[in-house]
C-alpha cells in the first residue's frame, strides 16, 4: 500500500464522517429529548393497533420529523425504549431517511424531474422498511427492555431530585436541564460515533482499491449492475440527501440499477450495520441488513420492466 493510498483512504474517511457527523449528533440529540421531553406513552396509545396503521405511522413519521439515516438508529432505538412499537419504530428508522421532503426533491432534481425514479425510489424503501419492520416484531417477541442499551444513566439529576431540586430558581433548573440534555445527546453521540468512523475508514478503503472498471463490464447485464450497485452503495456510505446525486451520475447502468443505489444506501451501508449490531441484538440486526438487501434487488429487478 503506497503512502498516497493512505492519506487518499484518510481524507476520504474524514469526509465521510464530516458529511455524517452532523446528521449523526442531531439524531442523538433528538433521541435525548424524546426520551426527557415527548410524552411516548400518550403517542403510543395514539398508534393503531393493526399491523397496517402502525406500518403507515412509520412510513410517514419521516414527512413530520425528517432524518438522515446517520441519526435515525439512535433515534430508533431511544424511542424502542420509550415504549413505541417495534413495528412503528423500525419502519420509521428504515422509511424516515428517504421518505421525507428534502430527500424527495434532491431526487427529482438530481434526475431532472423523472418523477418515475422518486416515485420508484419511495415505493422501494416503503415496501422494504413495511417487511423488515414487520419481521423484526418477531426478534422483539419478550417486549425491548426501557432500559436496556437504551437510556443514559443521570445520577446528577437523580441526586438534585433527592436532594430538594424543587428550590432551585427556575434559571437554575432550566441550565440543569439542558446540560442534561446536552450530557445524554453527547453520550449516545460518541457511543454511536465510533461505529460511524470504523464505517467510513471500511468506505474510504474500498473506494480506493475497487476497480471501477467492473462496473462498466458488468453493466451490460441488468441483475448484475443491480447487484454492483447495490453493492457500491453498501460500500460508499453516501448521505441519503445526496446519494441521488451519485446514482445519477452512472449512466452507463439500467434506472433499475440507480434505483437499488437510492434504495439500499439508505437502508444498508458499512457504517450502518456497525450501528444496528452496536444498538440492536444480534438476531435483530442481521434482519436489519439481510431483508432490505433482498426485497431492493427484487423489487429493483421487478422495477426495471417498469422504469425506462
Amino acid at each position: 500500500m503506497m503512502l498516497q493510498d493512505i492519506q487518499l483512504i484518510c481524507r476520504i474517511a474524514v469526509s465521510i464522517v464530516l458529511e455524517a457527523a452532523p446528521f449523526l449528533l442531531f439524531g442523538s440529540l433528538l433521541s435525548a429529548a424524546v426520551d426527557r421531553y415527548a410524552d411516548t406513552e400518550r403517542i403510543a396509545s395514539r398508534i393503531p393497533q393493526g399491523a397496517l396503521g402502525r406500518i403507515t405511522v412509520g412510513l410517514l413519521g419521516g414527512m413530520l420529523m425528517p432524518i438522515c439515516e446517520c441519526g435515525s438508529v439512535p433515534l430508533a432505538r431511544r424511542l424502542l425504549g420509550k415504549g413505541i412499537p417495534p413495528l412503528s419504530a423500525v419502519t420509521y428508522m428504515l422509511a424516515a431517511p428517504v421518505i421525507n421532503p428534502v430527500v424527495v426533491l434532491s431526487t427529482y432534481v438530481a434526475f431532472s424531474g423523472n418523477f418515475q425514479m422518486v416515485a420508484g425510489r419511495v415505493f422501494i424503501v416503503a415496501g422494504s422498511a413495511a417487511l423488515t419492520g414487520w419481521l423484526c416484531c418477531g426478534c422483539l417477541r419478550a417486549g425491548w427492555p426501557a432500559d436496556s442499551n437504551c437510556s443514559v444513566s443521570r445520577p446528577d439529576v437523580d441526586h438534585l431530585h433527592s436532594h430538594g431540586a424543587q428550590s432551585m430558581s427556575a434559571d437554575g433548573r432550566n441550565c440543569r436541564t439542558v446540560l442534561d440534555l446536552l450530557s445524554s445527546g453527547a453520550s449516545e453521540f460518541l457511543e454511536m460515533g465510533k461505529y460511524l468512523v470504523l464505517g467510513a475508514l471500511a468506505s474510504a478503503a474500498f473506494k480506493v482499491f475497487l476497480p471501477w472498471q467492473l462496473v462498466q463490464v458488468l453493466a451490460g447485464s441488468m441483475s448484475l449492475s443491480i447487484v454492483v450497485l447495490m453493492l457500491l452503495a453498501v460500500l460508499l456510505c453516501v448521505c441519503s440527501e445526496a446519494d441521488a446525486f451519485v446514482a445519477a451520475s452512472f449512466v452507463y447502468v439500467p434506472p433499475a440499477a440507480q434505483l437499488g443505489f437510492m434504495a439500499l444506501g439508505a437502508m444498508v451501508d458499512l457504517k450502518l450495520i456497525g450501528m444496528y449490531f452496536g444498538a440492536f441484538p444480534k438476531k435483530m440486526a442481521w434482519t436489519l441488513v439481510i431483508v432490505p438487501m433482498v426485497c431492493v434487488f427484487g423489487l429493483t429487478f421487478l422495477s426495471g420492466y417498469l422504469v425506462r
